[in-house]
């Protein structure tokens, strides 16, 4: 039997995700497709297919474009979410890294698709700790102090999420920010004053090194190159393959051609022949580039 033809506002719903799944790499499925025709069906049909043809139209970087995504999407994450993928961050990739970097004493990272923020600060507190751990920062009353240049960089697609990553501002009511949050990193979140108890600020140690950009990974380049370390997780699962491919190109092309790591989430994996070497930790793997690997898959 074959399937029912769809109506017109479904079929300028799966339009428009054509299009998102073009300009941001999203995949059609049924959830998605319910929830867009939910948001459609508020305007009459005339209007809308007027509508349609001037999103298809839009920039990706346009508001009217952006503001579809934003309604569709959802941001939500929190701090330290797969715990034994930091704790390998922090026991086994960062130190490495600093061993390798202890001439330049630096570090650049690059959170890509960090949402409100998490991620982003995440690895701001993880390598601000790895570099006391290594004797390469002092913990004080105030923080923990360095004279090493660290520079993280989160970048998202959605112009909201990244205005409420600069504001470094969370909640820990319902599904919050802190739901899961290791004792051992409670002080790097300071309450607010004259604010709810539940709502608590990052530390200015770790503020202070965190810059966002609103960025696509459709795009065909990354925003910057020669990062130390990226991540990118919890973000490709959204992704079809086409689109998977293209941003995993853009990753890699951000990494440090000399000893930079990547980290991915759970289910992806690099493509056969990607320029790295596989790093397992307990329930956690990390890749680190090889000496004079290309970029290029």
């Amino acid at each position: 039997m074959s399937a029912p033809f769809p109506t017109p506002l479904e079929a300028l719903a799966r339009r428009l995700l054509d299009d998102v799944r073009r300009k941001a790499g999203i995949r059609h499925d049924r959830p998605l497709e319910r929830k867009l025709t939910r948001i459609l069906a508020a305007m009459p049909l005339a209007v809308l297919e007027s509508w349609v043809e001037q999103i298809e139209a839009a920039a990706p970087d346009s508001p009217d474009w952006l503001s579809l995504i934003e309604n569709l999407t959802i941001h939500e994450t929190y701090f330290f979410r797969d715990q034994p993928h930091h704790e390998h961050l922090r026991r086994h990739v960062l130190p490495r890294l600093i061993a390798d970097r202890r001439d330049a004493r630096a570090l650049r990272l690059w959170s890509a698709g960090c949402a409100s923020g998490e991620e982003a600060y995440g690895l701001a507190i993880l390598a601000l700790e790895a570099l006391a751990d290594a004797g390469a920062a002092r913990r004080t009353g105030d923080g923990i102090v360095t004279d090493w240049t660290l520079d993280v960089l989160g970048t998202d697609l959605s112009r909201i999420a990244v205005r409420q990553a600069r504001n470094a501002c969370y909640g820990d009511e319902g599904m919050g920010a802190f739901r899961d949050l290791p004792a051992a990193y409670a002080n790097w979140f300071v309450p607010l004053a004259g604010v709810a108890e539940s709502w608590r600020r990052v530390r200015d140690d770790a503020r202070r090194i965190v810059r966002f950009e609103r960025h696509n990974l459709m795009e065909s380049a990354p925003p910057e190159t020669g990062f130390d370390l990226v991540s990118c997780r919890n973000v490709m699962i959204y992704f079809d393959d086409d689109s998977r491919d293209r941003a995993l190109r853009q990753l890699i092309g951000a990494v440090a051609p000399d000893g930079g790591w990547l980290t991915l989430g759970a289910t992806d994996r690099l493509p056969e022949g990607a320029p790295f070497e596989r790093h397992r930790g307990e329930r956690a793997v990390a890749y680190r580039r090889k000496p004079g690997g290309e970029g290029a898959l």
